[in-house]
């Protein structure tokens, strides 16, 4: 990862004494990131920005303890992300996930509901088909267990080497690779088994689903969270996958994920920590 610049140590010691424009700044460096991989590891968005912001409070009041010798304030940052992420509480979601068994059962009871095909190109039926896409991958990565999931969400969604991801995650690039290979199997086994975006033998098809998602409270045609024109994609914003480590690197799995959204930071998750935030000086 890139190396501090002299201005970043400056806005680092400017924050250590007190100020708050710094303090924002450094902040606001690494928040999106920060916020992507927790989003991804909960799911929720109400728990992700509390978790985005407990984070953030950590970073904040540990930087006295940062040394940019050892790492750049990115890394470390990430670490402390990282940390966070597989450490802390459970998130509601993960909680009612059992696995790829668990959701396989959960998708079945869903019936399939056809929608005309003069209906289904509706602008309105567009946008909730890729709502539908969205949710229910993105609930696939539920399925994993958090070590899995984070190790999958470095590596193949957010574009980071194996020498990068295993330095946040703190164990060595084998035990990292082993990890990745464990995630990429389950995942890319359960969707090559029942997901139509990945083989089209499969009976499963997001039109198909899209009614039962709304039914079950899934997606909501009045709030898309996913699909809006404006939406940037996480392919857009963290560039070419940066792996070297292939195994079950499928470019068809791989390339569902990297269309989810890149989300962008709610303002008050900032705005509120600066505003509560007391610095040791």
């Amino acid at each position: 990862m890139k190396t501090n610049l002299p201005e970043e140590i400056q806005l680092i010691e400017r924050a250590r004494t007190g100020d708050r424009r710094a303090l924002e700044s450094l902040l606001s460096e690494v928040q999106t990131w920060i916020y992507n991989v927790i989003r991804r590891i909960l799911l929720n968005p109400q728990e992700s920005e509390d978790v985005t912001q407990e984070v953030l409070l950590k970073i904040a009041t540990n930087l006295a303890a940062y040394d940019p010798i050892r790492a750049s304030f990115r890394t470390w940052a990430y670490r402390i992300a990282v940390n966070h992420a597989l450490n802390g509480k459970r998130g509601h979601l993960e909680e009612i996930t059992t696995g790829f068994s668990g959701y396989a059962k959960e998708l079945e009871k869903m019936p399939d509901i056809e929608i005309p095909t003069n209906e289904l190109s509706n602008p309105e039926n567009l946008i909730l088909v890729e709502e539908a896409k969205a949710s229910c991958t993105l609930g696939m990565l539920l399925c994993l267990d958090r070590e899995q999931r984070i190790s999958l969400i470095l590596a193949d969604l957010m574009g980071l080497s194996d020498h990068d991801s295993s330095e946040l995650l703190g164990i060595s690039n084998e035990a990292f690779r082993k990890r990745l290979s464990r995630a990429r199997k389950d995942l890319y086994t359960f969707m090559d088994d029942k997901c139509g975006l990945m083989n089209e033998k499969n009976p499963c098809r997001c039109s198909k689903k899209m009614k039962s998602f709304q039914n079950n409270g899934w997606i909501d045609p009045n709030l898309p969270r996913f699909s809006m024109p404006h939406v940037r994609r996480l392919k857009e914003q963290v560039g070419e996958i940066q792996c070297e480590y292939e195994d079950y690197r499928r470019l068809d799995y791989q390339q569902i994920f990297r269309d989810h959204p890149y989300f962008e930071t709610p303002p008050k998750i900032l705005e509120e920590l600066l505003t509560k935030y007391s610095p040791a000086v």
